[in-house]
């Protein structure tokens, strides 16, 4: 059997079910000693393939009379899950299943969505994923934390279906309408929360039983309203002409969905692109996405490599004849598992539908780009996604959840790159009990700097600016710009309430499996330096700390003083303190970057 709760546990994507993104029993690594010359690679944990998913670490796991052990498990693009005993720099590999076999390409299929650990329970629950020239299919296990075996009833396959005017509607993907279960899993009320996006596929989420997976599982579709209720009364199942998505997939690059203190989860769902093919008819019509002046509809011309056209249900939010289901794409979506996943609340910002460089919808910039975080003690949620606005919304109402604040992130880059303003990475909180001065929100745009904010009794720092849009002030920034997808994506380590210990960790990579890059600044300014946010150490400032190649959305983990980055070149590399070497840091330049507020 297991311990209790270990301090520096990480059981889920984001370190927490609130996804705040902080390790905050970091009692190791601090300021002083992260420099070049004290802290660097220290080993490389070999796995079967590609890792996609955010390293877990369980700390003090008992295995009877022996003494206790600190495991690390990874999960691989190969079906492939691995723990590692890492007690004191070990590094012995425990045990290693392979699940299933990972048929396709494992850039989007295998493992891919973050793992959930209920250590109580010592278990690891996991998603398999496969797919044939016809079908994709999805498993669901439940793995012992100590020896890797099944149990709970796993491995069951992924089914269910929903419900729509009475139209029973499955989640069935295919080799056309192809589902991805990128987001990371959760623990609820007892369940275990799955949830999916795809490629021209509904987004979809499952409930299981977590003490028995056989159970059928309760299920939510958003937006199947779309395949009985389209406005157009185009048939978007016709393989000839058109096909639907994407379609309100939960995706979130990667982060797992939030679990607020009753329970409840939250989430934020992609685009729904309804699209038709080259010479197939658009019906009669004009919104944001589709314009057709011509009585009986107009024929598709084609535009852009893959020669289709946007339908006019991609800027029209559907619902079903009854009202008992509706639409949820480009949204934030609240759902109570022990209401079998009834819808708890909803958000969707204004120009969802707009036309313009600002229109979701019309220019595929999901808000499911990445998700939420909450903030702990509160039912107030920050996020944002592919438009680089950041929304605070209040979880705590029925119904549609009320927008608190919005603002830009960044001006959009120049022409023409005004559209790379992506929030991908997410948010991460450095929550400061108690402290007058507030706790730190941090953002890693892509085409932007790393940027902090202060969060005050659940507000952001922000002004009423012209027309009463907001300006949010960065009260720090730092110097250095990732001018490419996905920026940074960010983990926070401090230790307990010992501020001046914080960190802030940065993991990023090339477009297409390029070099990854691990970077940690001092989380809190100097006095003699209050708006930068100092930068520690850089895996490329010493020969041999590089990252060959990078893992595009998983953020570091960090844990009993070493730093765990996943890779897609077969390995984690493994960060600590080394004996002391001759490596410095090239100065930062002075000035490189003005504190900008927008």
């Amino acid at each position: 059997m297991t311990s209790a709760v270990f301090a520096a546990d990480v059981l889920t994507q984001g370190y927490d079910a609130f996804r705040t993104g902080a390790q905050r029993q970091e009692g190791v690594l601090n300021p002083s000693n992260v420099r070049p010359a004290t802290f660097g690679k220290v080993a490389t944990l070999p796995v079967d393939g590609a890792i996609h998913a955010q390293p877990l670490f369980a700390g003090a796991l008992r295995r009877g009379a022996n003494p206790p052990i600190d495991v690390l498990y990874l999960a691989t693009g190969n079906n492939s899950v691995l723990a590692y005993d890492v007690t004191g720099g070990r590094d012995a590999l425990l045990w290693a299943k392979r699940l299933s076999m990972a048929a396709g390409d494992t850039a989007d299929i295998g493992i891919l969505g973050t793992p959930v650990i209920d250590r109580g329970a010592s278990t690891l629950y996991v998603v398999t994923g496969a797919r044939s020239p016809a079908k994709g299919s999805f498993r669901l296990h439940a793995l012992d934390l100590l020896d890797g075996s099944e149990k709970h009833g796993g491995p069951v396959e992924i089914e269910g279906g929903v419900v729509v005017d009475g139209q029973a509607i499955a989640f069935a993907p295919t080799g056309r309408r192809i589902a991805v279960q990128r987001a990371g899993l959760a623990l609820a009320q007892g369940s275990v929360v799955v949830a999916f996006g795809g490629d021209y596929f509904e987004g979809w989420v499952f409930a299981f039983d977590a003490r028995d997976l056989r159970k059928p599982p309760a299920t939510f579709c958003t937006t199947c309203a779309s395949r009985v209720q389209a406005i157009s009364k185009v048939d978007y199942l016709s393989a000839d002409c058109t096909f639907i998505g994407p379609a309100g997939g939960i995706w979130q690059s990667g982060r797992g969905p939030v679990v607020d203190e009753g329970g409840k989860v939250w989430f934020f769902t992609g685009n729904k692109a309804h699209i038709i093919r080259e010479g197939c008819r658009i019906p009669q019509g004009r919104n944001a996405c589709s314009q057709c002046t011509t009585p009986g509809g107009c024929v598709c011309k084609g535009v852009g490599r893959e020669k289709v056209c946007r339908g006019p249900d991609t800027c029209i939010g559907n619902a079903s004849a009854d009202g008992r289901t509706v639409d949820t794409n480009d949204s934030l979506v609240g759902l109570d598992p022990l209401r079998g996943l009834a819808l708890e609340g909803w958000f969707r910002p204004d120009n969802w539908n707009a036309e313009g460089m600002h229109g979701l919808e019309f220019n595929d910039l999901d808000l499911g780009g990445s998700g939420p975080l909450l903030i702990p003690g509160t039912s107030s949620l920050i996020g944002g996604g592919k438009d680089g606005v950041l929304y605070l919304l209040d979880a705590s109402r029925n119904g549609q959840a009320m927008r608190l604040q919005e603002f830009d992130v960044a001006e959009p880059p120049a022409p023409p790159m005004q559209y790379y303003r992506h929030i991908l990475g997410g948010p991460v909180l450095l929550a400061r009990r108690g402290d007058a001065d507030g706790s730190r929100l941090f953002i890693w745009r892509e085409n932007d700097v790393l940027r902090s904010y202060r969060v005050t009794d659940r507000f952001l720092d922000c002004d009423a600016g012209p027309a009463g849009a907001l300006a949010c002030r960065a009260v720090a920034m730092g110097r250095e710009r990732i001018d490419h997808h996905p920026g940074g994506v960010l983990a926070a380590s401090v230790d307990g309430e010992r501020d001046h210990t914080a960190i802030v960790w940065a993991h990023t990579s090339a477009v297409g499996n390029g070099p990854g890059r691990l970077m940690a600044f001092r989380a809190l300014p100097v006095a003699g330096d209050p708006e930068r946010l100092e930068e520690l150490w850089n895996s490329e400032t010493c020969p041999g700390d590089a990252i060959d190649t990078g893992s595009t959305f998983t953020a570091p983990t960090v844990a009993n003083g070493r730093v765990y980055v996943a890779t897609g070149d077969n390995r984690v590399d493994v960060f600590g303190l080394l004996p002391a070497r001759n490596c410095e840091a090239t100065p930062q330049p002075e000035g490189a970057v003005p504190l900008n507020n927008f």
